[in-house]
């Protein structure tokens, strides 16, 4: 036979050799994506098992290499073994409870939730004592007289029902598969029409709650139900559950709820003929759910990651003033005997009180997991695709460069899918794709070694001389990092703050002064949607936002002066509000500046944040600082007001701000203008005759002007102002090449 029959021989051989890689491969590929959509429920289980695997392993990865939050607004108080030994066994007379939620109150806890029912009354020892004798025949009216009016003394569930009046208090819950109903609930937070077509939400016929006097003082209840998976470990709770038509929340929503003030909201999908929840919305905070209401728990370490204070530590006054101070605190056990102890993903014994705990931070944090319907679909396209490609693939590779591949292809799964959880929180399970790429390339080394290998062997054999060795190609994969680049723009950025709110922040408790800048921040913050800006960030007492980003707005300028004159109006309506609540009153300053910032997604890898730097941003929160000074509530810079005659606006000074050489002019907007009087407009035209004599250093006309205003406006602190700056210019005039500039050396 010749060299050219047997190369012709040896490559007909090879093509039909790489068609059973190839056509195991499909095979192979189908077998997983039956797997992956089968009903079949001993595969489903087989699958969720791994799946349930893959994720405590990733879970369990992540907390150990990333350290926990420095602080957080959660804190847990412990029944322990300690406040059993001090107090006696458990349950404890309910006024002792009630002397716990008062030391809450007084130590400045916002909530506290009851990881705890309490669906039986306690019994009063004069009302036991007075049957014991009646049913012995050893009471006289005296005696009955007198047990009769000691009784209230002894009532422990009248005392606790006062102190949970004291505190914004949620009480535990529990619904139960059986039709019973044990206890009082408070209103649901939700009641769904009996045609609803909301599907597949946890529903239970019966609960077992709190007695009626306890839980209609008490603010809300919120259910303490959790359920494993099909292995008997906790990874998600619910977070509403269905009774009759009324939806209601778990402690940890019920609480957060509570401390935010702040409504719940559901968000639904349309899904063929389905209605199913996807996510549920509290204020600002997104709480992704699966279509059952139950969400991941936002695991942040192991038992007793956060603050634990034992009941005993708390009534005997040994905590530090402030470690309770503007927090939530779920109040639970971990006593022997007693302990509620769960097991998790994280830790085979884990406190329920802290899954609670855990939920509601997580909440607060925004770090739920994310599950989509979507997600299922998604992981198929991960299967087919890299599938499709590596069929065709693999048969080009030897054995050794496939044992590569059974190393890198789980690794980079795992990474990419690691990567995309962490970064924006969606997870997905690639352990199907995994294991497909795994045994197709198992299935080459095996046929490559049984067959190729022997072929490759018999041809370099007989011609190697003639027929080069194959290179082989390396696969490099790389995740390119996107990094969010800032960009130069021309915008209008706003500084309020609160005038004087240390000294409001003194005469209010934790939970009053909590209310009271919800109140406020909630009018502000609207004002600010409705004229197209964009909230930068609160900052204690102040807001900082801007307009012209993240969509271009022309008229950037104008809506925003808008804006801060509907803010001040709303101030003073607020006023009202805040005086029949007994509140102070409360008053900002706003300060405006219109210049060429940078804009864009700015950060650490940490935390980023949509915000916008630059001179003209410090310049704006410069003019902030100056209303008090010139007795003003809004001010904003020549360059906001530059091509904009919509407003009417007082000229207060030429000035330059501490930082800055170059001097600018700034304004009080007062009005739109057709909203003037006649007498205003007259009053602005004089202060600004008198100011531009006050330019020309014409000191007697100035202060004839000024004065005149002064006497009809003694309110007006920028007439009295210029008064005392004039005296002082009389007396020492400024030097020769006074350009009128007014040097502020004071932020």
């Amino acid at each position: 036979m010749s060299s050219k029959r047997i190369i012709k021989s040896l490559s007909g051989a090879s093509v039909a050799n790489k068609r059973i890689p190839i056509l195991s491969g499909f095979l192979l590929l189908a077998l997983c994506l039956w797997m992956q959509i089968t009903p079949f429920v001993p595969v489903r289980h087989f699958i969720t098992s791994l799946t349930n695997l893959a994720y405590d392993m990733q879970l369990r990865t992540h907390l150990f290499t990333h350290p926990l939050p420095s602080n957080s607004p959660i804190a847990i108080v412990d029944i322990d073994d300690k406040s059993l030994a001090k107090i006696g066994r458990w349950p404890w007379s309910r006024d002792k409870l009630a002397e716990l939620i008062d030391k809450l109150q007084q130590d400045g806890v916002v909530v506290a939730a009851f990881d705890v029912i309490f669906s039986e009354p306690e019994n009063n020892i004069a009302t036991l004592v007075a049957t014991k004798l009646n049913k012995e025949k050893l009471a006289t009216p005296a005696i009955n007289a007198l047990l009769q009016k000691i009784t209230a003394d002894f009532d422990a569930d009248a005392k606790f029902a006062v102190s949970l009046k004291k505190l914004d208090v949620i009480l535990g819950v529990s619904f139960s598969p059986t039709s019973s109903a044990v206890g009082t609930l408070s209103a649901p937070l939700l009641t769904l029409p009996a045609n609803s077509k909301l599907h597949y939400l946890i529903t239970l016929p019966g609960f077992l709650a709190n007695i009626a006097p306890l839980q209609q003082t008490a603010k809300n209840n919120g259910f303490i139900n959790v359920y494993p998976d099909e292995d008997g470990i906790i990874r998600r709770v619910p977070l509403l559950i269905r009774y009759q038509n009324g939806l209601y929340p778990s402690l940890a929503l019920a609480a957060v709820s509570t401390y935010l003030l702040s409504a719940i909201q559901l968000h639904t999908g349309q899904y063929l003929n389905e209605t199913r929840l996807e996510s549920i919305q509290l204020g600002q905070h997104i709480i992704p759910t699966d279509r059952e209401g139950q969400a991941l728990v936002p695991f942040r370490g192991g038992s007793f990651t956060f603050p634990t204070y034992s009941v005993i530590d708390i009534l005997e006054g040994r905590l530090a003033p402030d470690a309770l101070q503007g927090k939530i605190v779920f109040i639970g056990t971990s006593a022997t005997g007693l302990g509620d102890l769960k097991p998790t993903a994280i830790q085979n014994v884990f406190p329920g009180i802290e899954i609670q705990a855990t939920m509601a931070a997580g909440i607060l944090d925004d770090v739920f997991s994310i599950q989509p319907d979507w997600a299922q679909g998604f992981e198929i396209l991960l299967t087919i695709f890299p599938g499709l490609l590596f069929i065709f693939l693999f048969p080009r590779f030897g054995p050794r460069a496939l044992s590569l591949f059974v190393i890198g292809i789980p690794a980079c799964f795992m990474f990419a899918s690691y990567l995309l959880w962490t970064k924006t929180s969606f997870l997905l399970t690639v352990l199907i794709p995994i294991v497909f790429n795994v045994l197709l390339a198992f299935i080459n080394m095996i046929y490559g070694y049984l067959f190729e290998s022997r072929r490759r062997e018999r041809l370099h054999e007989m011609f190697g001389q003639y027929v080069p060795a194959k290179h082989i190609d390396e696969m490099l994969s790389a995740n390119d990092q996107v990094s969010l680049l800032g960009e130069s723009r021309e915008m209008t950025v706003l500084f309020a703050d609160i005038r004087s709110f240390t000294t409001i922040s003194e005469g209010l408790t934790a939970a009053a002064l909590k209310e009271l800048l919800n109140h406020f921040f909630t009018p502000m913050t609207e004002i600010i949607f409705n004229h197209n800006g964009t909230i930068d960030k609160y900052v204690g007492d102040m807001i900082m936002a801007f307009w012209g980003a993240p969509m271009t707005d022309p008229a950037h300028a104008r809506h925003a002066i808008s804006a801060a004159l509907a803010m001040q109006q709303k101030v003073k309506e607020l006023h009202v509000e805040f005086h029949a609540k007994g509140w102070p009153e409360v008053n900002i300053g706003i300060g405006l500046n219109t210049g060429t910032m940078s804009v864009g997604d700015m950060g650490s890898k940490f935390r980023r944040s949509y915000t916008v730097l630059g001179d003209a941003v410090n310049l704006a929160s410069r003019v902030e600082s100056l209303t008090k000074y010139y007795g003003v509530g809004l001010m904003v810079t020549e360059f906001t007001l530059a091509g904009i005659d919509d407003f009417v606006v007082k000229k207060l000074d030429r000035v330059r701000v501490k930082g800055k050489n170059a001097g600018v002019d700034i304004f009080a907007p007062l009005c739109r203008r057709e909203q003037a009087s006649a007498e205003l407009l007259a009053e602005i035209d004089s202060w600004h005759k008198a100011f531009s004599l006050y330019l020309q250093q014409q000191w007697p006309a100035a202060h004839a002007i000024i004065q005149t205003l002064a006497t009809a406006h003694p309110h007006t602190k920028v007439y009295s102002l210029y008064l005392q700056r004039i005296a002082e210019y009389q007396q020492t005039p400024p030097p020769a090449d006074w350009d009128g500039i007014y040097t502020h050396t004071t932020k």
